[in-house]
């Protein structure tokens, strides 16, 4: 667990790229940039999935006119491992702004996929650590907008598709504006732990961030033989933009409206929004 949480706080310190090499690089520049990263591990299971599957995405889109200038990246890696039995992913998505006249948009998504063949009078366990990461930043709160987006959500179900247990860890960052948040969601039968959680403004609320990391377990008896499916997705998206006097119309998303209908080895997980909110 401890590898995990270190590899988890390099990848924080690493996951800006070329957008964090301009901020440095153009320092009389007046910049607007916006970093999402999520993160997340499934560890510790009671035994080995029968079979995985794994997937990576990503998108961006850049417009600018005039003197504006945007750029857009977007990082997307997922591993799922059988022996030892493990999975680990992440996302990352950056943009950046300059000048005037410009839009910049990071999309990024992964997900996980393990399915598991449970013997009679077995108990099934597994162990997990998720982690977000969100800054924006602005210098015009008047013609600039920033915003920074991370879901991440698992579920575990049944044959018949029931959702036995489910997890949400979601973040947003509006800068300037409302919507910020920063909350955990899960049904009863997870067990979790915050371990560190960070929700600041620079001078002026023109510079916001956000990181959550938490951990927890899950862990069932079952009577009877059950096939099981766990699947894990997230997605991070990052926003720039700028238009002479005018705020961008950027919408506030929802915990859950990122991650409500996933496809995952044929079924839909829908998962319940059961609030226990930190928000801002």
């Amino acid at each position: 667990m401890n590898i995990i949480k270190n590899l988890f706080k390099t990848t924080i310190v690493f996951s800006s790229g070329l957008c964090s090499l301009l901020v440095v690089a153009l320092p009389g520049e007046a910049i607007t940039f916006a970093r999402s990263t999520s993160s997340f591990s499934f560890n510790n299971f009671s035994q080995p999935p029968s079979s995985v599957s794994t997937s990576a995405d990503t998108d961006t889109l850049t417009l600018s006119s005039g003197d504006g200038t945007a750029i857009a990246e977007a990082d997307a890696a997922a591993l799922f491992s059988q022996d030892p039995a493990f999975s680990l992913n992440r996302v990352v998505s950056e943009a950046l702004g300059t000048g005037s006249n410009y839009l910049g948009i990071a999309e990024s998504q992964a997900s996980v996929l393990g399915q598991f063949e449970v013997l009679a009078n077995t108990s099934f366990d597994f162990s997990f650590i998720g982690l977000l990461d969100l800054f924006s930043e602005v210098d015009d709160p008047v013609s600039e907008q920033a915003q920074a987006t991370a879901g991440i959500t698992f579920a575990l179900l049944n044959e018949a598709a029931t959702v036995l247990s489910s997890f949400e860890l979601f973040g947003n960052l509006n800068t300037p504006g409302d919507g910020d948040v920063l909350s955990v969601d899960s049904t009863p039968n997870v067990n979790r732990t915050i371990d560190s959680s960070v929700f600041s403004s620079g001078p002026d609320n023109l510079a916001e961030t956000a990181s959550i990391v938490v951990s927890g377990n899950y862990s069932q008896s079952f009577v009877q033989a059950q096939r099981l499916t766990l699947g894990e997705v997230k997605a991070s998206d990052a926003l720039v933009a700028q238009t002479p006097s005018v705020q961008p119309p950027v919408q506030t998303p929802e915990p859950g409206i990122l991650l409500a209908l996933v496809s995952l080895g044929g079924g839909i997980l829908g998962l319940r929004q059961t609030k226990n909110v930190a928000t801002r």
